[in-house]
């Protein structure tokens, strides 16, 4: 590895262990009430209902100079695709995370939504948020996004579920309690993951009988990632299961010593496609001691009790109201009001 490479490996790796330290402590803290709540269930979403609102101003939102003064909004991308990152071959955005680091506030804010909220896509209609990436773009969910719910997004960053294999080998495997039912909807998918890696089945497979705490490894963990039905949780319980993998991921690698760090900073590089310049990065490194110290706030959009699910004619969506989500996430990410 050049010199110039393992600097800037190292300068990534600060970058990562000041903001994703917080996503852990997020992740874990947050996992009981994503996992927790159940959203009012309707048999027929009118199609009509809750139609995004025109963009009010919004706070400004970051250039980034060697000192932090501007919030700063990164969109987190986890796609489900086995073929890359490219135009040609886009997969579902099924992980959406809103990142802001707000330095008037002294908070770091870490916001999912929804996959499935309904949203209006330009003058074509509505579509749900992960289809937006689909059929779309990554340009196309960043300008949905801003004009449904006010806000500004200065930079993104994405990875595929695939990537979850070698991340999590780089770190020797994650540990998870797993129930029968999540190992028995497991099997079909270990079976497409050692597949897509062509490697074997055979030497990844679990039994149900293996039931309780496991260390899984790259394959088994990226097929816990996407199994929905088991235990009766679906999305919500993807979601958790999904973030339960990252923190052990993240909570492995800040304890792997120092040159091992470094490997796994390259790997997990490699895997990321994102457009932050080097200017932010070093940005942020330059500011990494104080941003140590912000506040960590975890949130979901829509908010308890603000919208309403079910299947219309043309699918399954989350219908919210915009006026208070809009709200909520404005006073949330800008303000740092979180009620």
């Amino acid at each position: 590895m050049s010199k110039k490479k393992r600097r800037r490996l190292t300068v990534l790796w600060t970058i990562l262990i000041v903001l994703l330290l917080a996503v852990v402590t997020v992740i874990v803290l947050g996992m009981r009430r994503v996992a927790s709540y159940a959203p009012p269930v309707i048999e027929q979403a009118g199609q009509a209902v809750h139609a995004a609102p025109t963009p009010t101003p919004r706070p400004a939102s970051a250039s980034v100079g060697q000192e932090l003064t501007q919030t700063l909004n990164l969109l987190l991308l986890g796609i489900d695709n086995t073929e890359g990152l490219s135009d040609d071959a886009r997969g579902n955005a099924d992980g959406i995370i809103l990142a802001t680091i707000n330095p008037h506030t002294k908070e770091l804010v870490f916001t999912s939504f929804m996959r499935d909220t309904r949203v209006r896509v330009r003058d074509s209609g509505y579509d749900k948020l992960t289809n937006v990436f689909h059929t779309g773009s990554l340009e196309l969910l960043r300008e949905v996004m801003e004009q449904s719910f006010d806000l500004s997004i200065d930079y993104s960053a994405m990875f595929t579920y695939d990537d979850v294999v070698e991340i999590v080998d780089a770190v020797g495997g994650v540990e998870a309690e797993i129930s029968a039912e999540e190992i028995y909807f497991m099997e079909s998918k270990i079976k497409d993951v050692a597949y897509e890696r062509q490697v074997s089945y055979e030497d990844n497979a679990l039994s149900v009988d293996q039931a309780g705490k496991l260390t899984l490894n790259g394959v088994q963990a990226a097929a816990y990632c996407r199994i929905r039905p088991a235990d009766g949780g679906y999305d919500a319980g993807r979601t958790e299961r999904t973030r339960n993998v990252i923190s052990q991921v993240l909570l492995k690698a800040f304890q792997l010593p120092a040159a091992e760090r470094l490997q796994f900073a390259s790997v997990f590089f490699d895997k990321v496609v994102t457009d932050v310049p080097e200017e932010v990065f070093l940005s942020l490194a330059a500011n990494a001691s104080e941003i140590r110290k912000y506040k960590q706030v975890s949130d979901r959009i829509p908010i308890d009790g603000s919208y309403e699910s079910g299947n219309t004619g043309s699918g399954y969506y989350v219908i919210p109201d915009f006026d208070v989500n809009i709200k909520h996430l404005q006073d949330s990410i800008y303000r740092g009001i979180h009620e």
